[in-house]
């Protein structure tokens, strides 16, 4: 059995004319909020690379992109001008080189071939000119990637 409880139905908590008042006040501008539509980057060196507690490797030239797999909603970020702060998060995918030349030696199996995904969450301090800044961030490996559950910044 359903019960309906009756409620008074007087005024809106907001009139008209306030709502219309709320639509000409200017939005905040000292906050925006983006997407991250395109990232690439590949590295300068080579670096060693853990494949295990005791073996490293070299990594050859590693390649990062955004990852193809992940959503547009996991790739964004807010800028505050006042503070000038930046927090992005992004989802990548990271080729490294070393681990297909280690695969293809015969030593290790073919499952190290998938691409490392990681989800990347940067902080920045942005210049007083706006013109570039330093990023403090953490990188969470994500499942079915070689380092799965690890995380670090």
């Amino acid at each position: 059995m359903t019960t309906v409880q009756e409620r008074e139905t007087g005024a809106p908590a907001v009139s008209p004319q306030e709502i219309a008042a709320r639509r000409l006040q200017a939005s905040p501008a000292d906050r925006v909020i983006f997407r991250v539509a395109g990232l690439y980057g590949v590295s300068t060196h080579s670096a060693p690379f853990p494949v295990s507690k005791t073996e490293s490797i070299d990594s050859g030239v590693v390649s990062i992109t955004l990852d193809p797999e992940s959503g547009a909603s996991g790739n964004v970020g807010i800028m505050d001008f006042e503070k000038r702060y930046l927090r992005v998060r992004y989802n990548i995918h990271a080729v490294f080189p070393g681990l297909h030349q280690l695969v293809m030696s015969g030593q290790h199996d073919l499952s190290l071939l998938g691409p490392v995904r990681a989800t990347a969450t940067d902080e920045c301090a942005v210049t007083e000119d706006y013109s570039g800044w330093r990023a403090l961030g953490c990188m969470d490996f994500l499942p079915g990637s070689l380092w799965a559950g690890a995380s670090g910044g």
